[in-house]
């Protein structure tokens, strides 16, 4: 039986942020941008709670993401509000997707490299929508699933 695992995150989207370098003691020492590291925990946070307790996923997995990023104030009209539509600014869709599958890994699957098809887009949320990220993970049965 194909099991599946449906959540949404409020808030807005963070991409995967550039890795930072620091020297102490002569060694070099990676790590993440706090902007990265707390969207993270808060993404671990809304994984587990969806888990809920339960075994991570195993075999091929689907990935399926959705990014609603806030309207920036600038672009609200009062007469004529905005509708939702394609976001083509930053931040960029694969760090975004990056950021989701790093932080999901332990959880929802035991590493991200069994994820095989990733289904994603951006959205600008319509005027007045909260922003949000909406993830669903699938299990593949065998590869007579996959479309051509």
């Amino acid at each position: 039986m194909k099991r599946k695992v449906d959540f949404t995150i409020a808030g807005d989207p963070v991409a995967q942020g550039r890795p930072r370098f620091s020297r102490a003691g002569g060694f070099v020492r990676t790590y993440d941008p706090a902007k990265s590291r707390d969207a993270k925990q808060h993404v671990r946070y809304a994984a587990k709670m969806a888990m809920d307790g339960d075994e991570p996923l195993d075999g091929p997995l689907k990935m399926y993401a959705e990014f609603g990023i806030m309207l920036p104030k600038s672009q609200e009209r009062k007469r004529n509000p905005v509708p939702k539509k394609w976001r083509v600014k930053k931040p960029d869709l694969d760090n975004l997707v990056k950021l989701i599958k790093d932080a999901c890994s332990g959880i929802v699957y035991l590493d991200d490299n069994i994820i095989v098809e990733v289904h994603a887009r951006k959205m600008q949320c319509a005027q007045g929508e909260a922003p949000y990220t909406r993830l669903r993970f699938e299990q593949l049965d065998d590869f007579s699933d996959a479309s051509s």
